[in-house]
This record gives C-alpha cells, sequence and structure tokens, in this order.
C-alpha cells in the first residue's frame, strides 16, 4: 500500500514535467530541408522481387516518379554606389552597382533608378531594362581548399557549357566571396555538375549543401548632371531598384551627387608705371602707355572651360600692338607670356581685344584657380 501511493506521488510530480517536455517537443524547430536548384529531376525508382509458385525468382518489376524542381524567386543583394562629392556642372556621373543572385536558378531582375533634385533641375537617369543571373545549389558541402564545387545536373543536355544560366567567365558568390567559373563538366548519369573556379575557396569557407551560388555582376546607371538653380551647389540623391517575381529590392543607401558649378568674378584694374602697380582708378598725362590688368577668378569647386576675354579699348585710347601677355597665376606683366596679335587665340580688330585661348589655357581650375590677360593702351 505505502509503494502503491508512492509511485502516484511520484507520477504526479513528474507528470507536469513530462507535458512540458512534450510541450517543448512540439514546438522546437525542425532541421529545414536544403535547397535544391532549378530544372533538377528528382528520379524515385520503386522495385518489387517476386517468385512463381515454384519459387523460382522472377525478373523484377519497377516503376518510377519524377519532380522537377522549379525556379523559386528571391530578392536580389543590391549595392549602394558611395556619395559622389565632387561632380561638375554639366559632366554627367556614372554610378556602378553590384547585384548578386540568391534565387536557386537563372531569373530575371527589372531594374528602376530614380533620382530626387534638390536646387538642380530634374534628371532623367538611364540604365539597363532589366539584367539576367544564374543561380544554383550545392549538391554537396564546399570547403576550403576546394577548386570546384558540386551542384545539381540542370537536364540540358544541349547546353553543356553552361548550368543553370551560369557560364565559364561569370562571377558567383561562394561563402560571402567572389570566384570566377573556369569550366563546367556535366554527369547526367550522376545528376550533378561540377564547376571550376580556378582559385582555392578561402580559409574559413564551410559551405553546406543546398546553398545558393548566386551569379553576381554590374551594371551602370548614368545620372546627367542638371544645371544649378541657385548659388554654387546642388544635389542628386539616386534610389536604384532591382525587381523580382520575389519584390523589389532598394539600394539599402540612396546615392547623393553633389554638383557643382564654376564661379566667376573678375576684376579690371590698370597701371601707369609700366605694370608694377595697379588700381581700380589711376591719372596720367597724354601720351602715357597704360597697363590694363583683367583677372578672372574661378571662387567655384570645379573648373571653368572656354573662359574668353574681350575688351573694348574706348576713345581716346590708342591699343599698343602685340602688347597682349597671360599668365595662369598670379604674375606681373613683366613676368606674364607674351602672345602675338592673331596668334593663340589673341586678337585686336575694330577696337576689341579678345582671348580666347581654348583647352587648357582657357581652363580655370575651381578653388580660386585664375586666368590673367595684360595689355598695353596708349593715351592719345
Amino acid at each position: 500500500m505505502k509503494a502503491t501511493n508512492r509511485s502516484a506521488g511520484l507520477a504526479r510530480i513528474f507528470s507536469p514535467m513530462v507535458a512540458l517536455a512534450l510541450a517543448v517537443a512540439a514546438f522546437a524547430p525542425t532541421a529545414a530541408f536544403a535547397s535544391t536548384a532549378a530544372n533538377t529531376t528528382i528520379v524515385n525508382t520503386a522495385t518489387v522481387n517476386y517468385n512463381d509458385a515454384g519459387n523460382v525468382a522472377q525478373t523484377a518489376v519497377t516503376a518510377t516518379a519524377s519532380v522537377t524542381v522549379t525556379l523559386v524567386a528571391s530578392l536580389p543583394l543590391l549595392s549602394s554606389p558611395p556619395a559622389v562629392p565632387g561632380a561638375s556642372q554639366g559632366v554627367p556621373t556614372v554610378l556602378t552597382y553590384t547585384i548578386t543572385s540568391t534565387a536557386n536558378g537563372q531569373d530575371t531582375y527589372t531594374l528602376g533608378s530614380s533620382v530626387v533634385s534638390s536646387n538642380v533641375g530634374p534628371a532623367t537617369p538611364t540604365f539597363p531594362a532589366s539584367i539576367q543571373l544564374g543561380g544554383t545549389t550545392l549538391a554537396s558541402a564546399a570547403t576550403a581548399g576546394a577548386t570546384s564545387i558540386l551542384v545539381p545536373y540542370d537536364g540540358n543536355v544541349s547546353g553543356a557549357a553552361s548550368i543553370n544560366g551560369l557560364v565559364v567567365g561569370n562571377q558567383i558568390m561562394i561563402g560571402g566571396n567572389p570566384y570566377t567559373i573556369t569550366t563546367i563538366t556535366k554527369n547526367a548519369s550522376a545528376n550533378t555538375a561540377t564547376i571550376g573556379i580556378g582559385a582555392a575557396l578561402s580559409a574559413g569557407t564551410a559551405v553546406a549543401a543546398g546553398i545558393v551560388i548566386g551569379q553576381t555582376a554590374t551594371f551602370t546607371v548614368t545620372v546627367p548632371s542638371s544645371a544649378v538653380t541657385t548659388g554654387s551647389s546642388g544635389t542628386e540623391t539616386v534610389t536604384t531598384t532591382a525587381t523580382s517575381g520575389a519584390g523589389t529590392t532598394p539600394q539599402a543607401t540612396p546615392t547623393v551627387i553633389t554638383i557643382s558649378r564654376p564661379t566667376l568674378t573678375v576684376t579690371k584694374t590698370v597701371s601707369t608705371d609700366g605694370g608694377t602697380t595697379f588700381g581700380a582708378t589711376a591719372t596720367a598725362a597724354p601720351g602715357v602707355s597704360l597697363v590694363y590688368k583683367i583677372v578672372a577668378t574661378n571662387t567655384g569647386t570645379t573648373q571653368a572651360q572656354a573662359v574668353a576675354f574681350t575688351d573694348l579699348i574706348p576713345q581716346y585710347l590708342t591699343y599698343v600692338p602685340n602688347s597682349g601677355k597671360y599668365s595662369t597665376a598670379a604674375a606681373t606683366y613683366s613676368t606674364a607670356t607674351a602672345v602675338a596679335d592673331g596668334a593663340g587665340g589673341y586678337t585686336f580688330s575694330a577696337n576689341t581685344v579678345a582671348f580666347n585661348p581654348g583647352g587648357a589655357t582657357g581652363t580655370v581650375a575651381g578653388s580660386n584657380g585664375v586666368l590673367i590677360l595684360f595689355f598695353r593702351a596708349t593715351i592719345n
């Protein structure tokens, strides 16, 4: 009687514990099945053996069933190009994106890109309409040091040089690292294919069977440079997307392009002592040869091109032939570079001095770059 009571007591004590254990087991996660590449054919054959009435073995009979794995669309990985802080007005910016497939087969991704402008005009980027990427999965685990991986056979007999859209020369991601496909060898009887990757898998790489091996590739988005509305700079904020059957992946961080325009300021001074000292005003008697100095300074952050001067010689002055000189740095008249009338983009015609050197001379760098023009004229 005592033994019976003790057993009943233990049962009362442990029953809740057993129930809790069973509840935990019921909700514990089960091991996930490994992924299988699209287009893989899974064949299951059943065999039945039997004997006749005399107990003599007869030829076994078989029956098979096959299942072809379908593509499972997946959101791709999309990079975010870094900000572009020093874009020049008038020069388009080309952004390079990396996109990586995470699908179990070949899939097509529709691309999109938009620009939000601030203090610049609107901009419409250009980019490919779509990009197609191959993909597969590992048929067996890949480990560090291996120079090839084993993947499922895609059933494409005629496509010996490709496997699920992957071809020699494509770049694929294995364990987070990029590798280039060097060879593809199919083994239909084993229902597998071997992909050579040239370089050995990086140390520490251990990728389980069923892991997706996706192609990674690049594409570009060209963003035109709109004109800055006011001030010296504005921004274009670019967001690019890739869409598959699983949805849309936007770049994680929009790319901000800062567009700057050149800003020229001009000063004109005159010297009555042959080019030693200059001032905004001066006094001089008839017959004095004046030296004029025109300085174009670029206070913007981007270069100004095709900078050109024109200066009308007013009445009561006579231009001194071949007196033109120029400099691309602070200089005096005596140290500047001489330029003859009709040469190097420098002319005098119809009482007008003109200097349009073009090329490097006519390009004034940002951040206070200068182009200086000197010439002489005599008071009548």
